[in-house]
């Protein structure tokens, strides 16, 4: 089901089934605690990102940046793919404290080259630190 989200092209059904082909979460501390964490701590990014058919669980990567690793702090790069196609190669978002980048396939490499899903795509890069 294609839809259209602020002039942004997203392929929904696609984006849900591309989990299931391509990724298998993670099971380190830092991925099961972002995992744990994310949807209570941060419900209207959950939200903005299921409006793209993305499953938060099934991140493409989620790096861990914390130096403290107590649960108090923590800083996160968090990727997700997504089915579609922007209207310009970049867009950035601030939701909270959660910094968003878009970027296009057509540069989806400055952040993340490997994604398995054949274009048109873009990727979404969260930045979440406390």
């Amino acid at each position: 089901m294609e839809i259209h989200i602020n002039g942004i092209h997203v392929d929904k059904g696609q984006t849900s089934s591309y989990r299931d082909l391509y990724n298998n979460p993670c099971e380190c501390d830092a991925c099961q605690f972002f995992r744990d964490n994310f949807a209570t701590q941060y419900p209207d990014v959950v939200t903005y990102l299921q409006q793209f058919g993305i499953d938060i669980n099934y991140p493409l990567e989620v790096m861990d940046f914390s130096t403290d690793k107590k649960e108090t702090t923590y800083h996160y790069i968090v990727y997700y793919c997504v089915k579609g196609k922007l209207t310009v190669d970049k867009m950035n978002e601030k939701i909270g404290d959660v910094d968003l980048t878009l970027r296009n396939w057509t540069i989806a490499d400055e952040a993340y080259a490997q994604t398995g899903m054949e274009a048109p795509y873009f990727i979404i890069e969260l930045d979440i630190r406390k």
